[in-house]
């Protein structure tokens, strides 16, 4: 059962953009659409699991940390509350899962099934249905041009150039507000950089009087 606030969080979510809100419940109920909540550090699932479904963030903190063979780990997406993942994985269908998804808090998640959704739009589920189809092949599209944005700011070598490269791209969005919704470890990890080296950089640009650091946010100045 969602209560009103998750329901107004839903529609606020790019994939339900454009549905009616007295039609959302019935919508879930065709798809057979379930919430599940889980403990700080749940495990949702695992490096290459293969995935079904996608999941919304009703409440809490979901996120994707990849590790290699010689036990490194590094983040690579944060899903706060409102926050949509595995859309990608689950239209994939035969790819296992690149990352370990895990909650950073208790939470509580939405989960969709693809093939729930295919199968509504074949029994003539209406415009709601083909209406989320839509948003959701947006929003992969959307996720597959941010990949490729990270992958080149990777690129980048020089440490410096790549924390300002990615503190311009961050701020286009927000008008000169950067909120990474990350600490400065995660932030170091999501970069490549060191956290010392992150750190350095950081307070060596506001020394300059380029940026401001905040509390959970940094002003481009």
């Amino acid at each position: 059962m969602l209560t009103d606030e998750e329901k107004k969080l839903l529609l606020q979510n790019r994939l339900f953009a454009g549905l009616p809100a007295e039609r959302l419940s019935g919508l879930l109920q065709k798809l057979s659409a379930r919430t599940a909540c889980f403990g700080k550090n749940s495990v949702i699932w695992g490096m290459g699991e293969r995935v079904d479904r996608a999941g919304i963030v009703l409440s809490g903190r979901v996120e994707a940390w990849r590790y290699t063979p010689d036990g490194q780990e590094s983040l690579s997406a944060v899903h706060e509350t409102g926050g949509l993942f595995g859309d990608v994985l689950m239209s994939a269908r035969t790819v296992g899962s690149p990352v370990e998804l895990r909650t950073a808090k208790p939470a509580k998640i939405l989960f969709l099934s693809l093939d729930a959704l295919l199968r509504c739009c074949a029994e003539d589920g209406g415009s709601d249905c083909a209406r989320l189809l839509s948003n959701l092949l947006g929003e992969i599209s959307e996720k597959y041009w941010a990949l490729q944005r990270h992958i080149r700011l990777l690129s980048i070598p020089d440490g410096r150039t790549r924390l300002e490269a990615y503190l311009r791209q961050e701020a286009e969005k927000t008008g000169g507000i950067v909120c990474t919704g990350m600490t400065r470890e995660q932030m170091a990890r999501y970069l490549g950089m060191n956290r010392s080296a992150l750190s350095r950089l950081l307070g060596a640009m506001q020394r300059e009087g380029r940026i401001e650091l905040r509390r959970g946010s940094i002003r481009i100045l």
